[in-house]
């Protein structure tokens, strides 16, 4: 029979274990041996007893025991090798081999450093010295044991994973990428190894990279279910991060990709229908939100987004039932109250809307768009006490607000107060040079000012 060494060349490193090496428990000969390696271990077994000092009968021998599990059979077999022939850096290669398996990574790492001084050009055996010194928590040495291997084999993927995954492990993520690229070109099809550097890519912040990592997995495996979802959820953030940008169309290729790789990724839908009510695609917006209600019937803020767009049609009465089933699925959301105010305005219901900008404001009270457009309802009911708080708070929170200093001017001149109004237009002209109604607003205090000057009335005669 031919002579044959273990060449186990260990395929990764994992989470805390530093060498995957697969722990085995070892059975009884009766329970692990097959009845052909049972029956040639016979054979061997019979060589050795005839010919005590057959160096290959022992030799494979302790290979058949090691693939059977049986590693302290195996031991006694290669040390019987290296009684025979001291030089033998096979024999002391699978001995590392044993050793790894046993956890006994001192042993190991002397063992294999005997066979690299025999035969120095051997890939393999730095590759498993270094998953010795990983075993050990060696990872420095064991970064350098794989590094050597690599120079005697470029092509070693496994060395090149494995230095990766320690890399990682010392959170050196741009040194682990550059081990993961090389391996990934050596063996393109590794599915795992490639989730691996999409993984790594995603905690450098390197979103587009991952992308393309998590494509390459899917022409591998199309329906790869964990990379279909990793990759829908980066591109739901990339057209997020698009839409921001205001890039409509780009944000809409990667939302449509997430839905391509997970159908029922309600949030993307959500986010579609928000790029399409910017785009003014009002209709596809409201059919992309109805999708998301659909996937998820308690999805308050589809519903409440639903109402927006259904808003932007004049579709009013539609709006409202949109937000009101918002607020029962959540009596809280401030966003819906001031969208059912907007609305309630919009169709002159004047107290309805004042009630909900209330409800929104006890929500968020310093929300600026809620107080001024409960300020302007106020103006046009003619509470201009309660307007005047609104805007003066608008302005304690914000004094770069042009439009309440214009709507404050304009509160002052209903009330007669025009100095004060003209002061607060000219702070809003100031602000913004461009605010024509200001403008209009500033020349028509003047000439009111000027009238009542030039008029300021008769006195009645008075008697003594």
């Amino acid at each position: 029979m031919r002579r044959h060494f273990i060449k186990y060349i260990y395929s990764g490193i994992f989470g805390i274990s530093f060498f995957l090496c697969l722990k085995v428990s070892i059975p009884s000969p009766a329970e692990s041996i097959g009845t052909l390696d049972s029956e040639i271990i016979k054979k061997y077994q019979k060589i050795i007893l005839e010919e005590p000092s057959n160096l290959n009968a022992h030799f494979n021998l302790g290979i058949l025991y090691y693939r059977n599990a049986l590693f302290d059979e195996a031991l006694r077999e290669f040390r019987k090798v290296l009684d025979i022939n001291p030089n033998d850096s096979e024999a002391y290669y699978n001995l590392g081999n044993i050793f790894n398996k046993k956890d006994l990574f001192d042993d190991a790492i002397d063992s294999y450093k005997k066979a690299a001084a025999i035969n120095p050009n051997d890939a393999g055996i730095f590759h498993n010295l270094g998953n010795a010194y990983a075993g050990k928590g060696m990872i420095d040495d064991a970064i350098s044991s794989y590094k050597k291997a690599i120079e005697i084999n470029p092509n070693l993927a496994e060395s090149h994973k494995s230095i990766a995954y320690l890399y990682r492990k010392k959170g050196q993520t741009t040194e682990s990428i550059q081990s993961f690229e090389k391996a990934s070109k050596v063996n393109s099809k590794d599915i795992t190894m490639l989730l691996d550097l999409a993984s790594a890519y995603e905690s450098n912040g390197s979103q587009d990279h991952a992308i393309l990592t998590y494509r390459r997995i899917l022409s591998i495996d199309p329906n790869h279910k964990d990379t279909k979802n990793r990759l829908a959820m980066l591109c739901n953030n990339k057209g997020v991060s698009l839409a921001l940008q205001g890039k409509s169309d780009e944000a809409i290729s990667a939302y449509k990709e997430a839905l391509q790789n997970k159908e029922d990724f309600k949030e993307v839908y959500n986010n579609l229908g928000a790029v399409y009510v910017d785009k003014g695609m009002i209709d596809d917006a409201i059919a992309t939100y109805k999708k998301a209600i659909e996937i998820s019937p308690n999805f308050g803020e589809a519903y409440n987004n639903l109402g927006v767009a259904f808003t932007k049609k004049k579709n009013y009465d539609e709006a409202v039932s949109a937000f009101k089933k918002t607020l029962s699925l959540n009596k809280n959301h401030a966003g819906a109250h001031f969208n059912l105010g907007v609305v309630y305005s919009e169709k002159g219901m004047t107290s309805e809307a004042i009630d909900e900008y209330n409800e929104a404001l006890r929500l968020t009270p310093n929300d600026l768009s809620t107080l001024y457009n409960r300020g302007v309802l106020y103006i046009q009911s003619g509470r201009l006490n309660d307007a005047t708080a609104d805007m003066k708070k608008i302005i304690e929170i914000n004094p770069k607000v042009s439009a309440a200093h214009h709507k404050l001017g304009d509160v002052y001149q209903k009330q007669g107060h025009f100095d004060d109004a003209i002061a607060e237009y000219k702070r809003a002209l100031e602000i913004s040079p461009d605010l024509k109604e200001a403008l209009t607003s500033l020349e028509d205090t003047y000439r009111l000012k000027e009238k009542k000057t030039k008029n300021p009335g008769s006195r009645g005669i008075r008697k003594r």
